[in-house]
């Protein structure tokens, strides 16, 4: 029997060194101390399954420590609890609130490690004989920790032109006006490349060929079921389109940004976890996951509130582990709290 291999999973930290607040709305309190705690706790738990790698989902540390001048020391903070893991093997998304934090170049020389060997921010490695990890990088075009001179902030600038004209506006509500289906297009997403997309393509179609199973992990969630319709990549249906062509070759696509989190599968059988974030865990509980990587099929092993009925602001059913398989159907274990 093959060897299981562990992934261990965390996305949206934020941590802060500040006190507790709420989203925009009011209806989300941020605990950005407690975040920290939810993670030293994350480490000794994936110390305690010796999980071979880590995956950060982004967001690792909030947009208010560009406002507190304490950016680069919020991410000192957070980085050197994950250097009390015993895997020192550890993959990093960017993030929004990276973004806010430090311009693109600024980020690997903070420490995250998110880059590919040829200094691209997308990248797939080999995960054992038998799966391969994609990580994604949807803010590539974007209006955020971009110079406006760069052409893919140009090209962002010109879809929002286009397709949600409210964010030129100073004081403007970004969703006034829009259909749910145009949400998306907002300042707080991205989209990927043409050029990411190809290479997406050529990575599935060679692991097909060798007859690896992917996994794809992506900061903002892909598929709108498995999130809310603000929380989407803006060229969705894009990459939705090459994943299905290889319908049988992707698994699973595992997605943060949505801090009260989702779960939904896809016509095409992939299945899609969108992780809530540590800032919303209650003092004193887990917010974070490990995932075993079995021959084809993987389990996702919650800890804490982590996987949450989609569209519930995180007060749905939970889902205590996932089979994350073609043609498994999950279902949520956990009465909603009151």
């Amino acid at each position: 029997m093959a060897s299981i291999l562990r992934l261990a999973l965390i996305a949206d930290i934020q941590y802060a060194d500040c006190d507790d607040g709420s989203d925009f709305s009011g209806l989300e309190k941020r605990r950005f101390r407690n975040s920290l705690k939810v993670l030293q706790d994350a480490v000794t738990c994936f110390n305690d399954h010796d999980v071979d790698a880590i995956v950060q989902l982004g967001d690792i540390i909030d947009g208010c420590n560009a406002k507190l001048g304490a950016s680069e020391s919020a991410m000192s903070t957070v980085l050197k609890v994950f250097g009390d893991s015993t895997s020192k093997v550890r993959y990093d998304l960017v993030g929004n609130h990276e973004l806010y934090n430090m311009n693109r170049e600024l980020l690997s020389l903070a420490g995250l490690n998110f880059l590919s060997e040829t200094g691209k921010s997308y990248r797939s490695v080999h995960f054992g004989d038998t799966w391969e990890l994609i990580f994604l990088d949807p803010y590539e075009t974007a209006l955020i920790g971009l110079r406006p001179d760069d052409p893919n902030f140009l090209e962002a600038e010109q879809m929002m032109n286009s397709l949600n004209p409210n964010v030129g506006v100073e004081g403007a509500d970004w969703f006034q006006g829009l259909s749910e289906d145009m949400h998306r297009f907002v300042p707080f997403n991205g989209a990927v490349s043409n050029e990411q997309l190809t290479w997406l393509y050529d990575v599935l179609n060679k692991a097909a060929a060798e007859e690896r199973k992917a996994l794809v992990f992506t900061h903002i969630p892909v598929y709108g079921p498995a999130t809310k319709p603000q929380t989407i990549v803006w060229n969705s249906d894009d990459l939705l389109r090459v994943l299905h062509t290889f319908r049988e070759t992707v698994i699973a696509v595992f997605a943060g940004h949505d801090h009260s989190g989702g779960y939904a599968v896809d016509p095409a059988g992939v299945h899609h976890v969108t992780m809530a974030s540590p800032l919303l865990a209650n003092v004193g509980s887990d917010c974070f996951a490990v995932l075993e990587c079995h021959e084809g099929w993987a389990q996702f092993l919650s800890k804490g509130r982590v996987c949450v009925e989609s569209n519930t602001n995180g007060v749905g059913k939970e889902y205590n582990e996932l089979l994350l398989a073609k043609g498994a159907d999950n279902q949520p274990l956990i009465q909603a709290q009151t």
